[in-house]
Order: C-alpha cells, then sequence, then structure tokens
C-alpha cells in the first residue's frame, strides 16, 4: 500500500500538476482510504518526504558514480561522466521534469522536500568527488559543476516543450550530444592547468 500510495503521486504530478497532491486525491488515486496515508505517511508531509527520497525520482550518488574508478580516471574525465549521467537521468524522469518545470513557479510543501532530497544528494556527490580527487585549490569546483548541472537541468526541462534553445537544438539524443561535447569543453577549460 506504501508503494501504491507513492505511485499515486507521481501519476498525480504527471496528470494534474503539483498542487493536485493532496490527501483526498492521493487516496481516490491509490485506491485506498485516507486514513491508509497517515498511517503510513504520519502526514502529507510525511508522503512529501518519502516520495522525495525514492530513487526514481531523483538520481543517486551510486547511480552517477557507478563504475568510476578514481585509481584510473582523471578528474575532468569523472565530471563529464557525471554530468552526462545527471542529464541522462533528468531526461529519464518525466515527474522530475515535471517538478523541476514547476519550481520556479511555484512554492508548495512538495517541491521543498524534493529540493532538499535534491540538496542532499548534491552535498554528498560533491563529498564523493572531494574525497576521490584533489581539485586545484583555486578551482571552486562545487560553484563550476552547479552552473553546468543547472544549465543541463534548465535545457531537459525546456526541451519537452521546446525544440530549439538559443538556436541550439536540445530535443534529440544526438542534439543531447553536442551539449555534451560543449559540457566537455568547458570542464576541460576549467581545469586546465594555468
Amino acid at each position: 500500500m506504501r508503494r501504491r500510495i507513492l505511485d499515486a503521486v507521481g501519476r498525480l504530478i504527471l496528470r494534474d500538476g503539483l498542487a493536485a497532491v493532496g490527501v483526498n486525491a492521493l487516496a481516490r488515486e491509490a485506491g485506498c482510504d485516507k486514513v491508509l496515508v497517515y498511517r503510513y505517511f504520519g502526514d502529507l508531509g510525511g508522503v512529501y518526504a518519502a516520495f522525495a527520497e525514492r530513487c526514481d525520482f531523483w538520481w543517486s550518488v551510486e547511480e552517477l558514480t557507478d563504475g568510476v574508478d578514481p585509481a584510473r580516471t582523471s578528474l575532468a574525465e569523472a565530471l563529464k561522466i557525471i554530468l552526462r549521467r545527471h542529464a541522462r537521468a533528468l531526461r529519464a524522469r518525466p515527474i522530475t521534469l515535471a517538478v523541476l518545470a514547476a519550481e520556479l513557479a511555484e512554492r508548495t510543501p512538495l517541491i521543498v522536500a524534493l529540493e532538499e532530497t535534491r540538496e542532499k544528494r548534491a552535498l554528498e556527490l560533491n563529498a564523493w568527488v572531494a574525497r576521490n580527487w584533489a581539485p586545484p585549490p583555486a578551482l571552486d569546483l562545487a560553484a563550476i559543476t552547479t552552473l553546468i548541472g543547472v544549465a543541463l537541468n534548465y535545457l531537459t526541462v525546456r526541451a519537452r516543450r521546446i525544440r530549439v534553445m538559443g538556436g541550439v537544438p536540445i530535443a534529440s539524443d544526438a542534439d543531447w550530444e553536442r551539449l555534451f561535447a560543449a559540457v566537455d569543453s568547458l570542464i576541460d577549460a576549467a581545469l586546465r592547468p594555468r
């Protein structure tokens, strides 16, 4: 039942938007009494937190770093792999894209819970990178990867509705390979010895 309720959150977001996720709608969508929502999650905030923690909403550090061997991979190559996997993970998650699109205009408890999960995982990823490589001391790697990651977030959301952004096609896998090549260039430039 717990899983059915959490799955219902995703369906409601996709079909009706974030504002539609309330206890009554959730119980109806999950095919249960709303008492069960409270029993399993305490309140709507508990539902939001549990939904946000699911790895199928936002990537896990393991999803982005699996198979990246710090002993055989340079920092630049690791970042290229991680940023590609980040964008691919978002593109494969329609619920995540719907939430990212809504969060600029709405500030709901569900969005806050999802932001907290995203921030926690970003910090975990930054810590994983810091444990495995020593970036140049003058380089603010967290800020650089945040800027690139947020740009990728925005483009993945926009690609749901438009095909071109700033004259650059963003809809197909081939378009994304072009974007990834540009990200690679940015990473190489940022990490180039000075």
